[in-house]
């Protein structure tokens, strides 16, 4: 993905005749257009950092809007963020707030339903199928999209044609924006281990399936963290529950075992959680796959030689993280985890004691290389979301909503929108296109902690131009350093006719309602059976074919097929 981004990248020069309206991939984009030399538009947009619009907002009348915004709960309130005081002043926008920082799943639909929205809904408030089932409720944008009123959001379109991509719906039109913030990494998850457990027992880095399992015995019965317990370690720890007893995260979480796949070729994406892949421009379930079979196989050996922390089934993530950080003593007691990075991980006083694992090659009953090494591919769902902003069909002013919009996506207000304010102290403007992320101003809190306090952060439209040069916080240096110890080189692999595109493909209503129906019970069977299996309650040989014939038997034939043809649809408009 991140490969045909930058071919697509290079094809586009920017000229004129794109630009005349960025309205002009749509059926009425030419609406409001005008020529780039009449707005300024055209040149605040190349430099990533123009001054507001004119349009309305000449007339020196702040226009009053509301909206909502659905923030993480640590968030502090939008009016305590100086950022976007600014924001509002340049777009001559006067917001009243309404913020959600819990249950909007279970409020927005009788919202939704009763037509209850402000102008304006921010930050994961709407997905894809919301404007089919609450049509005529949201603004179709595409007339709004026009070099004079949104340069930036054009320039990212243009830029980052991805990202047009992926706010189109099936029927070519626009109703929430997306974010691109380019400098995340591949992949959500690193493999860590402790190298201080492996040099006090003499043990190199693992490379393969069957070195990994001789490690994990070795850490469990050599006392590896020489404290005089032989009993107290924990060689293999994940986290695939997500608390409550209602979500599995088995199949999307990125430090549940499911990352281990690659070794046996399937090339994992975190952007389903029923197990769908890409190999050869066909559209597989690994769930159901023979490689699977063997995968489940070598965990369940694991976990009954007691190589695998026990009570990870039932861990929630807090207990996960709370684990790698070690006991009373300060004593690591975890020899190898899945993570983000290390510091966030392991906590101020262990991180120093892990290492790197570089991705496994499964050995397991054939030559190593049998398999084409793989490792989760998360670049999409990093780097790019939708939704981040639409607006409501009965908004009175939607020139000074998008107006207003679209200065999330100017190149300062969308790292402010990231990581904090330059006014608040978050961040430093250090050259006309280079940034620095400060510490935190509370000592006790974390970069990525402190962030998430400060600012929308992640959930926030924004356009993190990759020309942007941004001095990371140490979180994110390790996390990037980290996935150049033989990450990079393995996620390079992925082609576009074996990365799953979830985020990209498109479904009628039809094909919509049937997934919705049958996908319900094909994932409760196979979300009830892996841990069965890996904690020996039934053999894997003696229930594979009936699992896999119940599975078939819910549907899964039909959404391959219905997925299939949205996955041919999005090759060709690719090619």
């Amino acid at each position: 993905m991140k490969k045909r981004v930058l071919a697509m990248l290079l094809s586009v020069t920017m000229v004129a005749s794109m630009l005349a309206g960025c309205g002009g991939f749509g059926e009425t984009g030419d609406s409001g257009a005008a020529s780039a030399d009449t707005s300024g538009g055209s040149e605040s947009a190349a430099s990533g950092d123009s001054s507001a619009a004119s349009g309305d907002a000449a007339s020196g009348d702040k226009v009053k809007l509301k909206a909502v915004a659905v923030i993480h709960p640590l968030t502090k309130d939008p009016a305590d963020m100086q950022w976007l005081h600014e924001l509002e002043a340049e777009a001559n926008v006067e917001i009243e707030w309404e913020v959600i920082r819990a249950d909007w799943d279970t409020v927005k639909s009788t919202r939704f339903a009763a037509g209850d929205i402000p102008d304006i809904l921010l930050c994961n408030a709407t997905i894809d199928d919301d404007y089919i089932k609450y049509n005529g409720l949201f603004l179709e944008l595409t007339p709004y999209l026009t070099e004079e009123l949104t340069p930036n959001i054009c320039a990212m379109f243009a830029e980052e044609p991805d990202t047009k991509s992926l706010a189109t719906t099936k029927d070519g039109k626009i109703y929430g924006t997306p974010k691109f913030q380019g400098k995340w990494p591949s992949t959500n998850s690193v493999m860590f281990i402790n190298q201080k457990w492996l040099d006090n027992l003499g043990l190199s880095m693992p490379t393969t399936f069957t070195e990994f399992k001789e490690v994990l015995t070795a850490f469990k019965e050599q006392d590896a963290n020489g404290n005089g317990d032989p009993n107290d370690e924990i060689p293999l720890d994940y986290n695939a529950y997500s608390g409550g007893g209602e979500i599995n995260s088995w199949f999307n979480s990125a430090y549940s075992l499911t990352s281990l796949l690659g070794g046996l070729g399937i090339q994992v994406t975190n952007t389903d959680n029923a197990g769908f892949f890409a190999e050869d421009n066909t559209v597989k379930c690994y769930a159901v796959d023979e490689r699977y079979k063997l995968f489940m196989k070598y965990i369940a050996d694991l976990y009954a030689n007691g190589l695998i922390n026990e009570n990870a089934l039932t861990n929630d993530y807090a207990t996960f993280q709370s684990l790698s950080r070690g006991n009373e003593a300060g004593e690591a007691i975890v020899g190898c985890v899945f993570g983000w990075e290390q510091t966030d991980k392991f906590g101020p006083e262990l991180h120093t004691e892990y290492a790197v694992v570089p991705p496994l090659a499964y050995d397991v009953d054939c030559e190593p290389g049998t398999y084409d090494t793989r490792w989760r591919n998360d670049y999409t769902i990093l780097n790019m979301q939708g939704n981040r902003a639409c607006v409501s069909a009965k908004c009175e002013n939607p020139e000074a909503a998008m107006r207003f919009i679209d200065r999330f996506y100017d190149q300062t207000h969308s790292v402010e929108a990231l990581f904090g304010g330059i006014a608040d102290g978050c961040i430093e403007k250090t050259g006309d296109n280079s940034y620095k992320v400060l510490p935190p101003q509370d000592p006790s809190t974390d970069a990525g902690t402190w962030k998430w306090t400060s600012t929308f952060a992640d959930f926030s439209p924004m356009y993190i131009r990759r020309s942007t040069e941004i001095e990371m916080a140490q979180d994110m240096t390790y996390a990037l350093d980290a996935r150049a110890q033989g990450y990079n080189e393995i996620i390079e692999k992925a082609s576009t006719s074996d990365t799953y595109p979830n985020m990209f493909m498109r479904y009628t209503e039809e094909d919509q309602n049937t997934i919705a129906l049958t996908k319900p019970n094909i994932d409760n069977i196979i979300d009830n059976q892996w841990s069965l299996w890996m904690t020996g309650e039934q053999d894997i040989d003696a229930t594979w074919d009936a699992y896999v014939e119940n599975v078939n038997n819910a549907g899964l034939p039909q959404i391959l097929e219905i997925r299939q043809a949205a996955f041919d649809e999005y090759l060709k408009s690719v090619q």
